[in-house]
């Protein structure tokens, strides 16, 4: 017997039914790439790929079947993280959030970085405006969204934080 409302368990019936096709296309992926690199430029369901990206062995890295094995997985892991969310809410775990403890290890950490458009606007104190004093902006900024930030660039740390004087390495 579940602890979970109507809702829950419809949302829950909807995302497992979501995961189905996902991992279904995903067993399938590499023929139905093969078929889509075989139909002529211009067909309906080709789409453009991106220019090629070539690793250190000189094998493409961005092929159609590597694109789409990245975005089905990341559905996958997006659909099994809400499961898990809806399954936690239903044994009495916390209304917001994710699961603690050990299913905890099984969620993604996500990283976007964000350019500071320093170069364009060289008078302006982005760095500065993050960080706030003694750092107090930036804790409360990663508070609220539940994210990290860490700021990467010239004159974002202190003289001296990581063994500098005068611009030399101690």
């Amino acid at each position: 017997m579940t602890n979970l409302t109507e809702q829950q368990q419809q949302d829950s019936k909807n995302m497992q039914a979501k995961l189905r096709v996902v991992n279904e296309r995903l067993a399938n992926l590499d023929k139905e790439a093969e078929r889509v690199d075989a139909l002529p430029r211009g067909h309906g369901d080709r789409s453009p790929s991106p220019p090629p990206i070539y690793g250190l062995d000189g094998k493409r890295k961005n092929t159609r079947a590597v694109r789409w094995r990245e975005r089905y997985t990341a559905e996958c892991q997006d659909l099994l993280e809400g499961i898990m969310r809806l399954s936690n809410k239903g044994a009495g775990g916390p209304a917001v959030g994710l699961p603690t403890g050990a299913t905890s290890l099984l969620i993604r950490r996500r990283v976007k970085k964000i350019r500071i458009p320093v170069e364009e606007h060289p008078n302006y104190n982005f760095i500065g405006l993050i960080i706030g004093p003694r750092g107090k902006t930036q804790k409360e900024l990663e508070a609220k969204t539940g994210c990290k930030i860490a700021i990467r660039a010239g004159g974002s740390v202190k003289e001296g934080a990581r063994g500098c004087h005068d611009g030399k390495v101690m």
